[in-house]
């Protein structure tokens, strides 16, 4: 009796835990949505991610009526716009890497994402360098280095 008892409160509590970690993650997915249809030439939203930096900054991904693949980085704090972009005019995520992956023959790269960096859209890409260093390295949308790199070292 007390085994069913203690099982049902920690599925109980799982599922609320589950609940509200899912929620804080999704939280101002549909705002950003709305403001980047609303606001820029997005007719059409595919993905809305999150960057954590010095701001929080909310980049949605979709198409214009036309079928351009667009950009919107987007302040909720401020519910304003920062900047958008067409793809058209950005390096692909693929060939940034090819490009890296060239000059960083000894590295073990782990991941891009788009960021937000001293008020501009970058890319944040991350990888194991040959020193065994964990490293954040920013690039600009063009695909040229940004003045930013952090190296931590692994213990």
């Amino acid at each position: 009796m007390t085994l069913a008892v203690l099982v049902t409160i920690f599925l109980i509590f799982f599922a609320w835990m589950y609940f509200e970690i899912n929620q804080d993650r999704t939280a101002g997915q549909e705002e950003a949505t709305k403001i980047a249809l609303e606001e820029t030439k997005l007719s059409e939203v595919d993905q809305v991610t999150v960057y954590r930096g010095k701001q929080t900054v909310h980049i949605v991904e979709g198409k214009s009526t036309q079928g351009e693949h667009g950009l919107v980085y987007i302040d909720l704090k401020e519910k304003k716009v920062l900047e958008q972009l067409f793809k058209e005019n950005v390096m692909s995520k693929e060939v940034l890497k090819q490009k890296w992956s060239q000059s960083c023959t000894g590295c073990d790269f782990k991941y891009i994402q788009y960021a937000f960096e001293e008020n501009q859209p970058v890319y944040e890409m991350s990888y194991i360098d040959e020193k065994n260093r964990y490293v954040l390295d920013y690039f600009k949308l063009s695909g040229e280095n940004f003045d930013q790199r952090f190296a931590f070292r692994q213990n």
